[in-house]
């Protein structure tokens, strides 16, 4: 049973049975009892008014005057019926005609409760009791027909039961219509699905149960990295080779040029900036690694890793590095897209920095400083745009800040600029619960 409305609809009748059940077996047990209370007090009134008429003679001889008692207790096989026991003496009223039940014992001051077939078919509740009158000792037994209080009772339960089905089919009725008007909207997004794998919508729109919102959110999110994700690919991709044909072009000339005094020399270094990017783009996609969007990953191996790529790029410089960040601190986030933000951070400040990098997370604010010569004030702000080389002697594309910054952004996540007082200061800020 795959279906969620079928599971929903079957849970929804087992506990409504279970509960209807219940409450059927619970009002019948309670109807039956308050009945049978009231004929219990009924009972012992008309005991009590037997014995009002039970007199001893001078002799000792029993006698009875029973004019109190309704007249039924004449009549026979009425329904209602006594029995008076005095030591070894019992006397039955006349509705018993020629028949007899039996006495129960009794003793105490409580009565006895019994049931058990009567004259004509009858089904008896026997009410006895043991009374002491003039220091005697007399056990009165009432008899009543409880046939037709047991029939009532019992098409009492019939038409409960009959308005109880019918009202568990009016509720499983009402449960899937609304089971189908709240689930309406998944059928919603499977056209949506269909639309975006059509490429008519970048986004799934959905107005639906809050349960199920959470999941739609998480889609988004996922094609948004993604997006990113194929989006930065192809300008890094586009960047290297705009980058490789430079240089290809300028070895073209170099190999036309008459002039061969400086071409070995311009060609190895030519050489050395097309490994150097080589270099850089390998480097990137090994320390990447098992990539699972979306999961929790560990901030202190991401930042160990980068710092042992940069210390193999730029170990021409041979840069100390300086990792302050506690072990298995982890970071809710892409594993790719936490490479790439941390890495152009860290690969900055390595390109700039004299002698040290140095990475601290405080609190939720992970900081990378270098101690180069920082950036002027005025070119600050302008740091993350497209293009910008804040020196344009130094190899770049211009592109690395400002996908970080991107990257930021997605995650909600805010990047600023600082001179220190070596060097310049980025601090990557990010929001409550993403670091744990």
């Amino acid at each position: 049973m795959n279906s969620l409305r079928n599971r929903l609809s079957f849970g929804l009748i087992l506990s409504l049975l279970v509960l209807l059940l219940a409450q059927w077996w619970l009002s019948s047990r309670a109807i039956e009892n308050l009945l049978q209370a009231q004929l219990q007090d009924q009972l012992q009134q008309d005991s009590e008014t037997l014995l009002a008429g039970v007199e001893l003679d001078t002799a000792g001889a029993l006698s009875m005057n029973s004019d109190r008692l309704v007249p039924a207790y004449q009549q026979p096989y009425s329904g209602v019926y006594y029995a008076l026991q005095y030591k070894q003496d019992i006397r039955y009223s006349r509705s018993l005609w020629d028949a007899a039940f039996i006495m129960p014992t009794a003793s105490g001051s409580n009565a006895t409760i019994t049931r058990q077939p009567g004259p004509d078919g009858q089904q008896l509740l026997v009410h006895a009791r043991l009374y002491q009158k003039d220091d005697q000792l007399f056990t009165i037994a009432i008899a009543r027909d409880i046939t037709t209080l047991q029939n009532n009772l019992l098409q009492y339960q019939l038409a409960n039961a009959g308005f109880s089905a019918l009202f568990l089919l009016a509720l499983v009725l009402i449960q899937r219509w609304i089971v189908i008007g709240t689930l309406k909207p998944l059928n919603t997004v499977q056209a949506a699905l269909a639309r975006l794998q059509q490429g008519e919508i970048a986004q799934l729109e959905f107005k639906g149960p809050d349960e199920i919102k959470p999941l739609v959110d998480e889609l988004n999110r996922l094609l948004i990295a993604i997006d990113q994700r194929l989006k930065r690919s192809r300008e890094g991709m586009g960047n290297l080779a705009h980058a490789l044909k430079t240089r290809l072009a300028r070895l073209s000339q170099l190999s036309a040029d008459t002039d061969q005094r400086g071409f070995s020399t311009e060609v190895q270094a030519l050489t050395q900036e097309v490994a150097r990017l080589i270099d850089r783009e390998t480097a990137r996609v090994r320390v990447v690694g098992d990539l699972r969007p979306g999961q929790r990953v560990d901030l202190h191996e991401i930042l160990s890793a980068l710092v042992n790529s940069c210390k193999a790029l730029y170990r021409d410089k041979a840069i100390q590095f300086t990792l302050q960040v506690p072990m298995n601190t982890r970071l809710l986030g892409d594993r790719e897209d936490l490479f790439e933000l941390f890495g152009n951070l860290i690969d900055n400040a390595s390109k700039w920095a004299s002698s040290q990098v140095s990475i601290s997370l405080q609190g939720s604010t992970l900081i990378v400083a270098d101690d180069g010569p920082g950036c002027s004030p005025e070119n600050l702000n302008a740091l993350t745009q497209r293009g910008f080389r804040a020196d344009e002697n130094t190899p770049g594309s211009g592109l690395g800040l400002s996908i970080a910054q991107d990257i930021a952004s997605t995650y909600g996540a805010t990047l600023e600029f600082k001179n220190g007082n070596t060097g310049l200061h980025v601090w990557v800020t990010f929001k409550p619960g993403a670091l744990v």
